[in-house]
């Protein structure tokens, strides 16, 4: 099942948490929209290329976040393959668990790969603008909001180097200094 949704810009491949064999979540917890921030991350493993790859990946990611962390969810909103697709984690409506103190206000898109040394794909790029464009067209996130690299509020190396110069070019990244936790 895909669900295409089509912005001013582009149009966004979302791969809905069933497609990919979500894990049921242990919890879920409202989140009240419109957000004013955005963060982005890296999962720093392999990269994939395909619906199966990406799936595998998420799946792995969800099993780490439960077992591993105790989560509730894997804690993102939503993440970005190499294929181009976005891929359903906790979506637009549920808290999601990245960049915390700042979750209660904010969206987390993750990359799947390593970005310390190499750059997403160009329709990987694309698709994370669109998606952010997404938010704003549906009134999920605010028109002013902020973009922040995950390392911008936690002491990490999230979203890798490559990534991380990148989104500083993008709109809506802000070079406000947020409380970093370690």
């Amino acid at each position: 099942v895909y669900i295409t949704v089509t912005s001013r810009y582009d149009a966004v491949q979302l791969v809905a948490s069933e497609e990919w064999n979500a894990r049921l979540p242990v919890h879920t917890t409202p989140l009240r929209s419109p957000v004013n921030m955005t963060f982005i991350h890296h999962s720093a493993g392999s990269r994939c290329y395909t619906l199966q790859e990406c799936s595998a990946t998420i799946r792995s990611i969800v099993n780490y976040h439960l077992d591993a962390k105790g989560w509730d969810d894997i804690g993102y909103s939503f993440l970005v393959g190499e294929d181009g697709r976005v891929y359903e984690g906790r979506g637009w409506s549920t808290l999601p668990a990245h960049s915390p103190p700042y979750n209660d206000i904010s969206h987390g898109i993750c990359n799947l790969g390593n970005f310390i040394k190499v750059a997403p794909l160009s329709d990987a790029l694309k698709t994370v603008q669109a998606l952010l464009q997404c938010g704003v067209d549906y009134i999920l996130s605010l028109p002013e909001y902020e973009l922040f690299g995950h390392r911008d509020g936690r002491c990490t190396d999230c979203p890798g180097n490559v990534l991380y110069d990148i989104i500083q070019t993008w709109p809506h990244y802000s070079n406000i200094h947020i409380p970093v936790i370690f």
